[in-house]
């Protein structure tokens, strides 16, 4: 507010402010609404990184490096651990006690007695009977460098792990990406080797790792140096050392080497439950987290024509301590990574409910949580879910069983209660089956836009859920809101991502693919060409690749990593145009590609100007207008699209929307308390 503050006390989520001049007026402040106040501003190392480009080193490096990084910062962290439980922080102890105490305390030993000195000596113990060679000198340096990192403001401070000779040897100008594709799918990259050998050389190494190396058969990296020698010589070409060739191959990831060598074992030593599932009761805010998608049951109808679409899926995050919920998202889109990084989003960043749904209070909940609890579908077990998780927000990973639904049951309990209490009450729904559905039709009945209806969950989970009893908490604290308060008066508030970092992690948090930057088209992904002038300095071989992330909200731009830093800048599409392109999501995209693809106008190497786009979006708005009003599946697909097509019926329906949402809620409290009074 343009003056400054004292911090007087925390009283659990709220914080109270004194001014310093003036009249020494108090204010009370949510912590959600404080940090999200465009005039807060925090302390020294906050206001350094506010105007820091987003730049990650982690990104240029191939895998196994990554996983010697994760390693190194696995291996002070019962160290970091003790330092903050010294300070008497509970929830660190916790921690410590949940994945360290089995392995580095005595029976009986009480941690707050053992010196830093002595667990350097457990871990060096530990890491020797695990076989692997580490020093008390080493160990050290890791603390520092880490320590540092912090000190210097950096966002994620594993980068500061990463030895410099690794990143001057991926940026090198004669230094080549090479992709290593799956043996039995050659369209899906699993992992790159950098070499300083030429194309022909390249292709030797490829074929060799794809095809001898990555099987079943394991054979040794001196019978891999006698397959590329043979080709070498029968091609006149200098033969690669076998030092060189077992230097390549090093450069593998673990997780590669297993997946394919190692057959059925190896793929459910990376499948199965990482450090095993625990249903050990979660002991502060945000210690365990679950999520999970469902369809709920209501259908809702298109904004502007009131015509019925579908049952939308939500993804919810529960905070397993106080059962409130975390996180949220609801759309039309399936189960999906980038449904999943939308939700993480979500619960990790402030909301600002009162602005965005129209809440009476704040959602106060939200912060990176200790262990995230996933399902086993491929949308969580993807390789950009658990690099997210575990390295940009420096969280634990954990996935349930299979076929085991006893686990997770919070969540899933949640989503009962979600639909019972407030989504059965709604015009529109289905009810859980066909009998609980009686006379009632949903597609006639229903009367909420998608919109409409996340604004009744938000104020239902934030004005009423969040208040309201709950028979999974303790009975001298069975509220979650008060459940929280307490828990962060004893625990003190989760960790949080400062508003001014938020541009950061939302990169940090997107897909990546490694492309070439050519002199004709730039970067190409999906037939959409990506270049810059101040960027004709990466035009190289195609086999020269470059880190790109993508947005799958919008294929108008991309990011893509500098060669000669680690700093990531946004690329605006240059065929077809920004313009054009403005707001097309992938979805989108997808369906104008398959018209053209019938048309026979997309080719492997076709270009797409401006006037087949405008075309295809004529032909596809075309499509479903005929199909719009008899098909709720178009209507559907239309949504996904994110109404990028505009329909004009000729029989528009008139449509009065939900105008007072308070009413709704309370109509469906209303009759949920005739209900239980009945029964």
């Amino acid at each position: 507010m343009g003056k400054k503050h004292k911090l007087v006390a925390i009283q659990g989520s709220d914080i109270v402010l004194k001014r310093s001049e003036g009249d020494h007026e108090t204010f009370k402040y949510s912590l959600e609404r404080l940090i999200s106040d465009p005039t807060f501003r925090g302390g020294k190392m906050l206001a350094r990184a506010e105007h820091k480009k987003y730049e990650s080193i982690l990104e240029k490096l191939p895998e196994e490096k990554r996983e010697v990084v994760s390693w190194k910062y696995e291996v002070i962290r019962p160290l970091l651990l003790l330092s903050r439980i010294k300070q008497n922080d509970i929830k660190a102890l916790i921690e410590f006690s949940s994945k360290y105490s089995k392995v580095y305390l005595k029976k009986s030993e009480d941690i707050k007695r053992l010196s830093q000195e002595e667990l350097i000596s457990r871990i060096l113990k530990n890491s020797q009977q695990q076989g692997k060679k580490l020093a008390r000198a080493t160990i050290m340096r890791y603390l520092k460098a880490y320590r540092e990192g912090l000190k210097q403001g950096i966002p994620m401070a594993l980068d500061c792990f990463v030895k410099s000779a690794d990143i001057d040897y991926i940026q090198r100008k004669d230094t080549t990406a090479v992709e290593i594709c799956s043996p039995k799918h050659p369209e899906v990259v699993v992992d790159v080797i950098y070499t300083k050998y030429g194309l022909q050389h390249q292709a030797i190494i490829k074929e060799t790792v794809e095809k001898d190396y990555l099987n079943t058969r394991r054979l040794k990296p001196s019978a891999i140096f006698r397959i590329i020698e043979a080709k070498c010589t029968q091609q006149g070409l200098k033969v690669i050392p076998e030092i060189s060739v077992r230097s390549l191959l090093k450069q593998l990831s673990q997780k590669t080497k297993a997946i394919f060598r190692d057959g059925k074992k190896g793929i459910e030593s990376y499948t199965t439950t990482q450090r095993g599932y625990s249903e050990t009761a979660a002991l502060y805010p945000l210690h365990m987290v679950q999520i999970d998608h469902t369809k709920l049951d209501i259908v809702v109808v298109d904004e502007k024509t009131g015509l019925a679409i579908g049952r939308p899926i939500i993804t919810f995050g529960i905070d397993v301590y106080t059962r409130m919920i975390w996180c949220m998202h609801l759309s039309f889109e399936e189960p999906s990574a980038n449904k999943v990084r939308k939700a993480i989003e979500h619960g990790v960043f402030p909301k600002s409910s009162k602005e965005r749904y129209g809440t009476t209070n704040d959602w106060s909940i939200f912060g990176i949580p200790t262990v995230i609890f996933l399902d086993n579908g491929s949308d969580f077990t993807s390789a950009n879910v658990k690099r997210l998780i575990n390295e940009t927000l420096e969280s634990e990973v954990r996935y349930r069983p299979r076929k085991t639904p006893h686990y997770g049951g919070v969540i899933e309990r949640l989503m009962g209660s979600i639909n019972t209490k407030l989504i059965h009450n709604l015009p529109g729904s289905t009810g859980s089956n066909i009998s609980d559905r009686g006379d009632r039709e949903p597609v006639k009945e229903a009367k909420l836009t998608l919109h409409e209806l996340e604004k009744i969950l938000a104020k239902y989970i934030v004005d009423v859920y969040h208040y309201d009893r709950h028979r999974g908490l303790p009975e001298d604290c069975d509220v979650p809101f008060l459940r929280y308060q307490e828990g962060v008066e004893q625990f003190g508030n989760p960790p949080f991502i400062a508003p001014h970092l938020q541009e950061y992690y939302h990169i940090e948090l997107l897909p990546t693919e490694m492309k070439s930057y050519t002199r004709k088209d730039g970067i190409t992904m999906s037939h959409i060409h990506y270049r810059a002038d101040h960027l004709a300095y990466l035009v190289n071989k195609r086999e020269v690749k470059y880190k790109v992330k993508y947005d799958d909200d919008d294929v108008s731009y991309i990011f893509i990593q500098l060669p000669d830093s680690k700093e990531y800048v946004q690329v605006s599409a240059s065929s077809p145009s920004p313009e054009v392109l403005e707001g097309i999501n992938r979805y989108t995209w997808n369906k104008i590609k398959d018209i053209l693809r019938e048309k026979g106008s997309l080719k492997r190497k076709s270009r797409l100007d401006q006037d087949m786009i405008r075309k295809s979006k004529e032909e596809l708005q075309e499509l479903i207008a005929v199909s719009y009003k008899p098909k709720l599946s178009v209507r559907k697909m239309n949504e996904r699209m994110g109404g990028q097509i505009q329909i004009n019926l000729a029989n528009k329906i008139k449509y009065e929307g939900a105008n007072n949402l308070d009413e709704l809620l309370l109509g469906a409290k209303a009759i949920l308390s005739e209900r239980e009074a009945k029964e």
